[in-house]
């Protein structure tokens, strides 16, 4: 069976998670099927915990949705230069690269879990379900569907639009979908997704990290901001970004270092959780400890912030590394992975200090100009960073998207965005010398998946 799409027993997992206490604690696994699993609500909760549970490994968002873009925006470096990393820092990213093929197996397998949800969660008999928690659990799948496709058609372009459960016995030869048509189903998805999920959830430890409505809003934006790269609507980002702004609902805290050092803070919209049990991979290999592998590149990472600005000293920390050998090499280290000994650092996926980030390029955008709305959005996240900026500063349209980009890459360093925003705009070719042409804005299919599911064709560039 093409492992792209194998079912590795999400309902399996959630199985031996009906009886947990914690959202994400760990037990063994159990062996049912899926059509017989679908039959309750406490059945349907677990799989659902199990959907998220797919996204924590160290090929998901626990680190290679992390440092695959990080790579390519030249912020990290790996202590051993391995060239299969080093390959993403100089954009020449090879077909045979094990970590595109990492990552698209990891989202593949959430999507498929995902799709499970999706399809028979609505077949769970009327009597063994209420009606909302059904809705919720729909509204779960498909948030976490799109974002998983969203990360893909940032990465690879066109990738298969699986929107079904995976079957033993189906043809798994399934072409590529073009951008437009996946970007019109992650929108679809999170439209749907926002009508189902609840305003909040209850506070305890079973539902920490779950999708809300708002969630399904705040990422919404964001896919609007990247899909009107084809349809030149900034108005709808514009639009929806302020409606999680104007909410009230999540406030910028004041202590930036805060966001990581604590958990779901006022700002965080949507924050993967990771506890003890269940390590964050990238906390425990990206700090100043003898089990340090991810380091920040250079000097000119701290040299991207204003004298004034408090992000660099929280997000640039300085340290020294030192060798079996005993030398010793001064080094900068990621601040935003704190709570490494034991690695239990959650990571914001979504959180409000990009919504106004958002909101204030795409009003310039569809306004024409550098309206007062868009700069206060822009000038909220510079207020809490002690950075001053004045309006007249900027005199055109595109020297403040330049800017609001810019001041995105020093906001969100390290939070795997950086790359994809660039690209979006094509600033990317000016940032980063080694980036030979727009085809390599994505990464090759991997070659595992061109053998496998015969559908498939290689991305321009790449052989």
């Amino acid at each position: 069976m093409n492992t792209l799409y194998k079912f590795i027993a999400l309902v399996l997992t959630g199985a031996s998670l009906s009886s947990c206490n914690s959202f994400l604690d760990r037990q063994p696994l159990a062996q049912v099927t899926t059509d017989s699993y679908f039959n309750s609500e406490t059945n349907a909760n677990a799989a659902v915990t199990g959907m998220y549970r797919t996204m924590t490994p160290s090929f998901g968002w626990g680190q290679t949705v992390i440092t695959l873009p990080e790579f390519s925006a030249r912020h990290i470096a790996h202590i051993s230069s391995f060239p299969e990393y080093e390959n993403f820092a100089t954009h020449n990213v090879t077909v045979i690269n094990p970590w595109t093929s990492n990552v698209w197996n990891s989202m593949y397998t959430t999507i498929n879990a995902a799709n499970n949800i999706i399809a028979r969660v609505p077949n769970i008999p009327e009597d063994a379900i209420s009606a909302g928690k059904r809705n919720q659990f729909i509204g779960e799948g498909k948030f976490i569907r799109a974002l998983s496709y969203f990360f893909m058609v940032r990465a690879f372009g066109r990738v298969p639009l699986k929107l079904t459960a995976t079957t033993e016995d189906e043809n798994q030869a399934i072409p590529q979908s073009e951008p437009q048509a996946i970007y019109e189903q992650i929108v679809l998805d999170l439209t749907e997704a926002a009508e189902a999920l609840p305003e909040a959830h209850a506070n305890t430890e079973a539902t920490k990290g779950r999708a809300t409505k708002a969630a399904a809003q705040a990422l919404l934006a964001k896919v609007y901001l990247y899909q009107a790269k084809y349809t030149n609507d900034y108005a709808k980002a514009a639009a929806a970004a302020k409606l999680i702004i104007d909410s009230d609902a999540f406030q910028l805290v004041t202590d930036y270092g805060s966001i990581w050092r604590t958990e779901n803070t006022a700002e965080s919209i949507f924050e993967l959780q990771f506890d003890n049990q269940l390590p964050n991979t990238l906390a425990s290999v990206s700090n100043n400890n003898p089990s340090m592998l991810f380091y920040i590149r250079d000097t000119t990472i701290g040299q991207l912030f204003d004298t004034t600005d408090i992000r660099r000293s929280f997000s640039v920390v300085p340290g020294i590394r030192v060798s079996s050998s005993g030398d010793t090499t001064s080094l900068d280290f990621m601040g935003k992975f704190p709570n490494f000994n034991p690695a239990s650092q959650n990571l914001p996926i979504i959180r409000l200090a990009e919504l106004y980030l958002i909101h204030a390029e795409a009003e310039a955008r569809a306004s024409g100009a550098v309206t007062a709305s868009a700069f206060a959005s822009l000038n909220a996240v510079l207020t809490r960073a002690s950075v001053s900026r004045d309006m007249s500063e900027f005199t055109s349209v595109d020297s403040f998207v330049r800017f609001v980009q810019e001041e995105k890459e020093r906001e969100m360093l390290f939070e795997g965005e950086t790359w994809f925003d660039f690209c979006r705009t094509g600033l990317a070719l000016e940032k980063y010398s080694t980036l030979r042409s727009e085809q390599y804005f994505v990464y090759p299919i991997p070659a595992a998946q061109l053998s496998l599911n015969g559908g498939l064709v290689q991305n321009p560039g790449y052989n």
